[in-house]
């Protein structure tokens, strides 16, 4: 690996559960149905973020299994 792509390998891992802790966050979040009926443009904010965390976490899974090839 250059010298870049093990810096990337390195930092997945935290890259990673940072996602899953905001992901788990939002998931919180918008477990409170009534969340949709008092700030419905937050509510769908926070779900549209949540669809671009599952990319990025495929996103750096895939990535994290190519590095260790």
């Amino acid at each position: 690996l250059s010298y870049k792509e093990q810096k990337e390998l390195e930092e997945l891992p935290q890259r990673i559960t940072a996602l899953e802790a905001e992901q788990a966050q939002i998931n919180e979040l918008l477990s409170d149905a009534s969340m949709f009926a008092r700030d419905n443009a937050r509510a769908v904010s926070l779900a549209k973020r949540s669809s671009d965390i599952d990319e990025a976490l495929m996103h750096a899974l895939e990535r994290w299994e190519s590095l260790e090839r």
